[in-house]
């Protein structure tokens, strides 16, 4: 009997510095990122709903490749769906949440041992309403020096990320539906479109010049977002365009892929070594082979996330 034939890609990892290729089931997911711990429900729930809702997406999908069109409102319904929810569900946007909620508990941690006084209050209402132990050693100083070092982190439950994306998910459906997309098409001889585990990216059509950052955001104007679909296909979304489909060229398809590439976390995923990129307006596209060893890729913030290569 003839053995299943398994899919591989071609894995460009940051951190390791290495390049190699594996099954593509072993990359771009993260274990028990939906496990949920509620009392009377299974941990996998909300896996298993999730799974329902991202295969009648992938049909969709698939349909667009199979199609080279967004033939019907259906489909692009599905392509705007899938983007919104892993523009939200990623492990990038619960370390954001997770670090935002960790600087503010360090910051009421300061202010309640602030004085002895404080924080003899704190422990009493704490004990009175069952949250602290009668027992519990509450001694200032060592509290006062443990805030103080700093060397502690706090955690967001699963089920507190779960929920603020599903809940921030219906509002920003209508900033990529009020898009017009474009899809994409790189010809085979460009070597194709590569993806990330962040393949969402959001960039100025025309990145603000001065001083200061200025917050990019998916309402404002004057951006795009670029999402790649399949090797051969990718979307761009912006206010400003009216929809349909192009060829792009070479030294395009290279700019994109440089774009996808600027806003991965940590791995850059592709069908093959065929494909071109570019980091910098002012250097030529430059082959696969070259991404693993390239300075721009290898440096943890070298690229800066909303803005488009070349900037």
């Amino acid at each position: 009997m003839a053995r299943k034939r398994t899919m591989q890609t071609q894995v460009f990892d940051r951190l390791g510095r290495k390049h190699f290729a594996t099954p593509i089931e072993n990359v771009a997911a993260e274990r028990d990122f939906n496990r949920v711990e509620i009392e009377g429900v299974a941990p996998d729930a909300f896996e298993n709903a999730m799974a329902g809702v991202e295969s009648d997406l992938s049909r969709g999908i698939e349909r667009i490749r199979a199609s080279g069109a967004f033939h019907t409102a259906d489909d692009r319904a599905c392509l705007l769906n899938l983007i919104g929810l892993l523009h939200l569900r990623n492990p990038r946007h619960r370390e954001t949440f997770r670090d935002f909620h960790e600087r503010v508990a360090k910051r009421i941690m300061d202010l309640v041992v602030a004085t002895p006084e404080r924080w003899a209050g704190q422990v009493a209402k704490a004990t009175k309403e069952g949250f602290l132990s009668p027992d519990a050693d509450t001694n200032y100083e060592k509290m006062k020096a443990f805030v103080r070092e700093g060397e502690f982190s706090v955690e967001t439950p699963t089920e507190q990320h779960i929920t603020l994306e599903m809940e921030t998910f219906d509002k920003i459906l209508p900033y990529l539906f009020g898009r017009g997309w474009m899809l994409v098409k790189a010809s085979e001889k460009s070597g194709g479109f590569v993806t990330s585990d962040h393949p969402v990216c959001l960039i100025w059509s025309d990145p603000p010049t001065g001083p200061g950052i200025r917050p990019i955001g998916l309402g404002l104007r004057g951006t795009e977002i670029v999402f790649p679909i399949f090797p051969r296909f990718a979307a761009i979304g912006a206010f400003e365009l009216q929809g349909g489909d192009f060829d792009a060229d070479e030294a395009l398809v290279a700019s994109i892929n440089g774009t996808i590439i600027a806003f991965a976390e940590r791995q850059v995923y592709a069908r093959d070594l065929n494909f071109h990129y570019r980091l910098r307006e002012a250097e030529p596209a430059r082959k696969a082979s070259r991404l693993i060893s390239d300075p721009n890729f290898l440096r943890p913030g070298a690229l800066a996330s909303g803005v488009s290569p070349g900037s």
